[in-house]
């Protein structure tokens, strides 16, 4: 059954003022062998649009001579008013300029009457529905293209909006330890003869130069995970051994932010494959991101544990929490909580990007939970057990 699929019936429309062409164009169709049709007839102008714009059959078959007007004019007006299906375009004789203007309208194909029979009139329909299930499938493509190039210029928006307050947070992120330095460095030359005054103006740049090497080497981390650059120094690792190097390096903030912190080691020894200096700072970054956002006198808690073929290190706080909207997105580069909620804390938004990198090229995972602000938040790294 070629003008059928799934042996359906297939609708046609005739516009014609002549009755004599309903029935000619019947038997035609009466002719094509396995053709299952339905073929309904209209007479003018009027309804021949109408029945277009319904678009409630599967081929119109039109004249070109209809009354005062032709069917290029039913074609254009259809059109204009949004409504077209597989269209047909019947002549009394071939015109060039006639067939030009029916293309250009929309028909699907065109014929001479005096030159249709059966298979001619059968394979012209077959087109018409080839052409019909083409222009669909390629609208839906274009549809899907157009929505994928409209996500993509989001994605670019948003990715620029976010270098721009990156670039922004960078620079008041390096000024900042400038000002207590060049104090610092003043405080040095007014009082070079008090030895305790120039020990506490060494203490403070010692501090902010700190806080500059940080920043940095965050910076020159994430550039080189990104291109693919950082180096892994490989090795059977005892996973509490990693907690304790974690909760050195992070104990300064800690202390600093006057929160309690909670150790919970495995109850049994737990071994990894990874590199040691990286994974304790995955957990110190967590554990300096737990300190940052929870008020003094609140809790961190760091627990280690075998579940199921994997390691999970849960990094718990009682902090002000993550908004829904944010812990979607709140492992992705440059994403920073409101400066209104963390206060003072500063931050370039890559730590917790950085923490999910790490963590994937050690063929693991991370992931945050929280029951929404003032509740807390939870951070939880898994990596690969070793037997």
């Amino acid at each position: 059954m070629a003008t059928t699929q799934n042996d359906r019936v297939v609708r046609i429309l005739l516009v014609d003022d002549d009755r004599d062409e309903y029935f000619l164009t019947k038997d035609l169709l009466d002719g094509m062998p396995n053709h299952r049709h339905h073929l309904d007839w209209v007479s003018t102008f009027a309804e021949g649009l109408d029945a277009i714009c319904r678009n409630e059959h599967d081929v119109f078959i039109l004249d070109y001579q209809l009354g005062a007007k032709t069917g290029v004019d039913l074609l254009n007006e259809a059109r204009r008013r949004g409504g077209m299906g597989p269209v047909i375009l019947l002549t009394g004789q071939t015109d060039n300029d006639v067939v030009r203007a029916a293309v250009a309208a929309g028909a699907a194909d065109f014929l001479e009457k005096s030159r249709i029979d059966a298979t001619i009139l059968e394979r012209s329909i077959r087109f018409a529905l080839q052409k019909k299930r083409y222009e669909a499938e390629l609208e839906g493509k274009v549809a899907e293209r157009t929505r994928e190039l409209a996500e993509a210029n989001e994605a670019l928006r948003v990715a620029d909006l976010k270098k721009d307050e990156f670039l922004a947070t960078l620079a008041h992120e390096l000024r900042n330890p400038l000002a207590p330095i060049r104090n610092a460095i003043e405080i040095m030359r007014l009082g070079s003869h008090k030895p305790d005054t120039i020990d506490r103006a060494r203490a403070i740049m010692e501090r902010q130069v700190g806080q500059l090497v940080r920043l940095v080497d965050d910076l020159l981390d994430v550039s080189r995970v990104t291109r693919g650059k950082l180096r892994l120094n490989i090795e059977k690792l005892d996973v509490a051994s990693i907690m304790e190097a974690a909760i050195e390096i992070s104990r300064p903030n800690l202390d600093q932010a006057r929160v309690t912190l909670t150790v919970v080691p495995p109850e049994q020894p737990l071994t990894v494959n990874g590199d040691r200096m990286r994974l304790a700072q995955v957990l110190s970054n967590l554990l300096n991101n737990a300190a940052k956002f929870t008020d003094a006198g609140g809790s961190v808690e760091l627990t280690g544990r075998r579940e199921g073929e994997m390691v999970a290190i849960h990094v718990r706080d009682t902090g002000v929490g993550i908004a829904a909207d944010l812990l979607r997105q709140v492992f992705d580069l440059f994403t920073q909580m409101d400066r209104t909620v963390n206060r003072s804390q500063g931050g370039l938004g890559i730590g917790l990007a950085l923490v999910r990198r790490l963590v994937e090229i050690h063929g693991g995972s991370v992931h945050a939970k929280s029951d929404g602000p003032g509740k807390g938040a939870e951070f939880t790294v898994l990596l690969p057990a070793l037997e």
